[in-house]
């Protein structure tokens, strides 16, 4: 009996030291991709990768990392393959959910393959878009941008099947009506919106681009929970629409996205002896120093860039759909493990009373070790979205974006050389200061 507790324990103790590498390499990825090196920051993750501190069932989390670092660093075919086996992935694991949330029931969800979170799988559709953009194929950017209003709209119907299927093998004594999903504001983006009325414009579709204006409208009318700022003026908006009166996009983003930290809690029954630890993930903000981004080309006067949509808010909106299920989870896990850790107690107390002892101490230990909040995510991710349009003449041009703080002061600033000719659809221009 005392080997085998022994074993017990050891086990879990290994199968938490893996989680924990993993959240010190996010750590460290985020610090590099900070500085701007992104060559480097793509050679990083390719060691860690290595080095099997990305595992085969963080796969997804290993694709949206590469697939953003390579964008960045301009390698945008590259990035799109890394968006859609990371998108691939997502989309087989869901179809695997029940199987796989009912295994959580027994072990830590750490163990459990990553099948990402819904607004990290709304968000790699706009960069996949962008990579197209890049590359000038304005039909496919569309077709990814097209994505991210679908992906949203599906979000209250795409988890019920789930919560039917975990109430039926929940087999605790808990509340049954804890199953069940949270309420989101979000169903429209307006990033998703801004791009695709530009995109509809470009590819001759007139009609489709008045339709998304409005519905771009929409996403700030009716969801102040998460578009709580200024909306672009109705002069910059409607110029999305004519396609001949712009040929450069200005995309800029700020700011990091949420990251999950451990929220612990414990409950001690003195009268049963009874412990339960819970470890559930929350998301927090970063703080942003950038108050406004402006863009200036060659020696003329700098353009206001518009905040089109802070992603971070969104992403905290839109997590609330599955936090419960997560929640939820944990509840019925701890329980089965309190259960478990008194099955042995009572076995080995048959023994002897010092062996009873010794495995109540050992079983709530397991308890403790094992649990732990499930803190992957998509580390590089950015926490604004800031655009604009220009029209400019043929030739070559200084574009230079520049990021300032509460005090106007330029905090940092992005140049590029641009070239216009006559025949000039929709150029892209973009920049990050992920600060």
């Amino acid at each position: 009996m005392k080997q085998l507790t022994g074993a017990i324990v050891f086990l879990f103790l290994l199968s938490g030291c893996a989680a924990y590498k993993l959240d010190s390499a996010q750590t460290q990825l985020r610090n590099s991709f900070a500085s701007g090196d992104y060559e480097s920051t793509a050679e990083l993750i390719e060691t860690l990768d290595q080095n099997e501190i990305y595992k085969s069932k963080d796969q997804v989390l290993v694709n949206l990392e590469h697939g953003l670092v390579n964008h960045f660093a301009g390698n945008y075919e590259s990035s799109s393959q890394y968006f859609t086996e990371a998108e691939n992935e997502i989309d087989d694991l869901f179809t695997k959910s029940v199987t796989r949330a009912i295994q959580s029931f027994a072990v830590n969800d750490n163990a459990l393959a990553y099948d990402g979170e819904d607004y990290e799988d709304i968000y790699l559709n706009v960069f996949k878009g962008l990579n197209y953009i890049h590359r000038d194929e304005l039909e496919s950017a569309l077709v990814e941008i097209r994505r991210v209003s679908y992906k949203l709209g599906q979000l209250d119907q795409k988890y019920n099947g789930l919560i039917e299927a975990l109430s039926k093998a929940d087999t605790t004594s808990t509340d049954k009506d804890k199953w069940k999903t949270g309420q989101t504001n979000v169903q429209n983006s307006a990033m998703g919106r801004y791009l695709s009325t530009i995109l509809y414009a470009k590819t001759g579709k007139p009609d489709d681009a008045r339709i998304e204006l409005e519905n771009l409208y929409k996403a700030y009318r009716e969801q102040p929970s998460v578009y709580s700022f200024k909306m672009p003026g109705d002069g910059e908006l409607r110029t999305l629409t004519e396609p001949d009166s712009y040929n450069i996009l200005i995309q800029a983003f700020a700011g990091r996205a949420p990251i999950k930290k451990q929220n612990d809690i414990r409950f001690y029954f003195d009268e049963t002896d009874t412990y339960l630890k819970f470890s559930l993930p929350t998301l927090h903000t970063y703080h942003s120093r950038v108050r406004n981004i402006r863009v200036k080309v060659n020696n003329n006067p700098p353009k206001e860039l518009y905040l089109v949509e802070e992603m971070d808010q969104v992403a905290k909106e839109v997590y609330k759909v599955k936090e419960p299920i997560i929640y939820a989870r944990s509840l019925v896990r701890a329980v089965l493990k309190a259960g478990a850790a008194e099955g042995l107690k009572n076995r080995a107390a048959k023994e002897s009373d010092a062996l009873g002892i010794a495995a109540n101490i050992l079983g709530k230990i397991a308890q403790e070790t094992t649990e732990k909040a499930d803190l992957r995510s998509w580390q590089t991710m950015p926490g604004k979205a800031y655009s604009t349009v220009l029209n400019l003449p043929p030739g070559t041009h200084q574009v230079e974006v520049q990021y300032l703080d509460a005090s106007g002061r330029i905090i940092n600033r992005s140049a590029e050389e641009v070239h216009i000719d006559e025949n000039t659809k929709l150029e892209l221009v973009e920049s990050i200061f992920w600060n």
